[in-house]
């Protein structure tokens, strides 16, 4: 073993029994100003609003909603490249929004991202050696020559020839870019990796090679990610328990399989609806509700449960209120209605 990936490998400390990421009440708003000399605030953008869930140590947890719910934003809320506005964020039991400057980059060594755009995350004055070297110069890892090997590795463990560390991210393809960024990301051998968007950027085909590698990855090193996409053919495909967002809120969270079988809130049923089925005759026989009117304003977000104006099976209690959320088991609960169910009468089906 390399003097890098000693260095990487130590031990820790004290092993911590909980779960690897806790997030409670999360909330991050944008300030709305006016004024170009003397700004004041006249407005908030609501971009995550109560945000809960838990994170086990080698678990995926997909996080899926519409463009502009809010998933990203919480994504940067987590490594603290957005300062969240309240709320809670425990990596193995650390606070991390009490963070601050060496204390913040150490725990960093242990968190990375994947971007989505795989062009625009990399500097394209830098050679792919520097770019996939730079976390171990950062967190002042191995000496130049280990560092160079490290890369080497990493380019091999990523499906790239390791002679290609002295070419620059425009003479490579949209899915060995994102590779790059995958290498990159696994420089400092991290615990979590959140990984926005990867693939949404990609061919169909060469999406399906970098969800393989993840899955392999993930097998071969231990990782925990935090899977951030639109497409929920996708995330069933890599998660093992997906969260459903919507205008900064989670609607659900279940297991994978049960939460595509048997989805429990109206916005998840619509949303699986949406997805066309590769078999004409089913097509046309299923039930299928589509999402009408536009999506409301983050800034003046709708009482209640957000998506009540836009329910094909609101009452008069969504406005009034939310059901009662469970991070935990991931289920919805409102005043008498047990058993992780919406609170209107009957199940969801035919989504599928």
């Amino acid at each position: 073993m390399s003097t890098v990936l000693e260095e990487l490998n130590q031990p820790a400390v004290a092993s911590y029994a909980g779960p690897l990421l806790r997030v409670r009440d999360l909330v991050k708003r944008f300030p709305i100003t006016s004024g170009v000399i003397l700004q004041r605030t006249v407005g908030m953008v609501h971009a995550v609003e109560g945000v809960s869930f838990d994170l086990d140590e080698g678990e995926t947890l997909g996080l899926v909603g519409e463009s502009g719910c809010g998933k990203t934003t919480t994504g940067r809320c987590i490594l603290q490249l957005y300062r969240p506005t309240s709320g809670s964020i425990l990596f193995e039991g650390k606070e991390l929004t009490t963070l601050r400057g060496r204390e913040l980059q150490a725990m960093r060594r242990d968190m990375q991202i994947v971007f989505q755009d795989p062009y625009a995350s990399l500097n394209p004055r830098m050679t792919v050696g520097t770019i996939v070297a730079e976390p171990l110069v950062i967190h002042h890892i191995g000496t130049r020559a280990e560092r160079k090997e490290r890369v080497r590795e990493l380019l091999d463990v990523v499906g790239l020839n390791p002679q290609f560390t002295n070419r620059y991210p425009h003479e490579f393809s949209g899915g060995q870019r994102q590779r790059i960024g995958l290498a990159r990301a696994l420089a400092l051998n991290p615990k979590l990796i959140i990984c926005d968007e990867p693939v949404s950027a990609l061919d169909v085909s060469i999406q399906a090679q970098i969800l393989n590698l993840l899955e392999q990855l993930q097998q071969e090193l231990g990782l925990t990610y935090l899977f951030i996409a639109h497409n929920l053919s996708v995330v069933k495909h890599i998660s093992d328990r997906v969260a459903v967002m919507y205008l900064g809120k989670i609607m659900e969270s279940a297991p994978s399989a049960e939460l595509y079988d048997n989805p429990a809130h109206p916005y998840t049923f619509m949303l699986l609806s949406a997805i066309p089925i590769p078999d004409p005759s089913v097509e046309r026989s299923r039930a299928r509700r589509v999402i009408e009117g536009d999506v409301p304003s983050p800034v003046n977000p709708p009482s209640g449960c957000v998506f009540h104006p836009r329910c094909f099976r609101a009452k008069e209690i969504c406005a009034l209120r939310v059901g009662d959320f469970d991070p935990v088991a991931g289920t919805l609960a409102v005043e008498g209605k047990g058993g992780g169910r919406h609170p209107h009468e009957g199940p969801l089906v035919g989504a599928r």
